[in-house]
């Protein structure tokens, strides 16, 4: 099986999606098992070039139509990384048309339909999907879309994913949270892969913490409480500013710096000014991977809340816990998966979060805990979620099934 070339459909760097960035650093690990073959929309161009590991000749790098023209590949196994938006398009229709072991990052993947049906103006596409799912009701429901009857929550009780778990071949998730909410028949086939810490933390783990403060700007105090990613409403900022504003009339002293792209459809700086906090928060916008590890080294925790969940493991959580920064998650979803002495797990709090404030004053007050927490969470990452158990496990379970190599 070693011998054997895999073709995978992923984005890759220099896009900035969490699933290239977890594909870019799978690659070495899979390469020295056998090479590999992938395929995105940009090919091997500088860019993607530039930022992808060297493997060597057991790394091939095509682009969509490169791939078309190589029939042969057709025969070999094939494996689909798929996430809910945009980037995953041409993997989700490469695999609908020929099928193979399916990598689901997301439990919902509406908003992927959506991206490669309505949002090329093929109405027909969504509705066919649609009844795919749910039969005639699904057809209704499209209809009505299209005249306009419509919500946005749809979308998150509408996950459209049966489609695509019957076509494959073999499924990988990253957590219990999608396995146990898959249908009954397909949970055979389907293997719980956790999300594995990126081994470029290798690269800062030597750095101190006053020096990356230095290189990103930061003062040498106070306390720094950080979020990484793209600014969503999803990842519960707003209320990580409601419990920090509580703090700051307690008389604590702390900076909170939002690592990540704005958002246009959400306003972070009214939530910042609502709270009193201008002088308190910094958002640096969208930050490239090696100043995003030293803000992981210069912070004191990670809040990293999640509601509503479609099921994604954070690759980002995954990274700091690696570095040994203490990290706050909601109990429920897939971070609430981690070990109870890994991570502080907090209830949700839809309004007033008490006790989301609570446990941050902790942190910010109580260094042996900060510190016990930082060890177990960096041992527990490096020992149970490295890029050589991913590896290592999609091997054997493509070794399950070998149909996923046949065209």
């Amino acid at each position: 099986m070693s011998a054997l070339r895999l073709v995978m459909f992923s984005p890759l760097p220099p896009r900035r999606s969490g699933i290239a960035a977890y594909t870019a650093e799978l690659l070495p690990a899979l390469c020295a098992q056998g090479p590999v073959t992938v395929v995105n929309e940009e090919g091997l161009s500088p860019e993607v070039a530039a930022q992808l590991p060297d493997c060597g000749d057991a790394l091939q790098v095509l682009s969509l139509a490169e791939y078309q023209v190589e029939p042969g590949l057709r025969a070999l196994p094939h494996i689909y990384q798929i996430g809910n938006n945009a980037d995953h398009v041409f993997a989700y229709q490469a695999f609908r048309a020929r099928p193979g072991l399916l990598v689901q990052h997301d439990f919902n993947l509406h908003y992927l339909v959506e991206d490669a049906t309505l949002a090329r103006g093929d109405a027909e596409g969504y509705r066919a999907v649609l009844q795919e799912e749910y039969g005639d009701p699904g057809t209704t429901l499209a209809m009505l879309r299209r005249a306009g009857v419509f919500s946005e929550a749809q979308k998150l009780s509408l996950p459209l994913n049966r489609h695509l778990l019957r076509q494959a071949q073999g499924v990988i998730v990253h957590n219990h949270w999608i396995h146990d909410r898959l249908p009954v028949e397909l949970r055979e086939a389907t293997c719980v892969v956790p999300h594995h810490h990126s081994p470029a933390v290798d690269e800062v783990s030597g750095l101190s913490q006053a020096e990356a403060r230095q290189r990103r700007g930061l003062p040498a105090e106070p306390f720094l409480f950080l979020s990484l990613g793209f600014i969503t409403p999803p990842k519960q900022i707003q209320a990580t500013l409601w419990a920090l504003g509580l703090l700051r009339q307690r008389g604590r002293q702390f900076r909170f710096v939002i690592v990540g792209e704005r958002n246009a459809g959400f306003d972070i700086d009214a939530h910042i000014r609502r709270h009193g906090l201008e002088d308190w928060v910094t958002v640096t916008g969208y930050a490239p991977e090696a100043d995003f590890f030293e803000y992981i080294v210069a912070a004191d925790a990670l809040v990293n809340l999640r509601y509503p969940t479609v099921g994604e493991s954070s690759g980002t959580l995954a990274r700091a816990l690696a570095l040994g920064l203490p990290a706050v998650v909601h109990n429920f979803g897939p971070s609430s998966e981690y070990p109870d002495d890994v991570v502080l797990k907090v209830p949700l709090e839809l309004g007033a979060p008490a006790h989301l404030a609570a446990t941050l004053d902790s942190l910010l007050t109580h260094a042996p805990l900060r510190d016990a927490l930082g060890r177990r969470a960096a041992a527990y990452i490096r020992s149970h979620c490295t890029v050589q158990h991913s590896a290592e496990a999609y091997r054997a379970w493509l070794a399950r099934f070998p149909q996923a190599g046949a065209a």
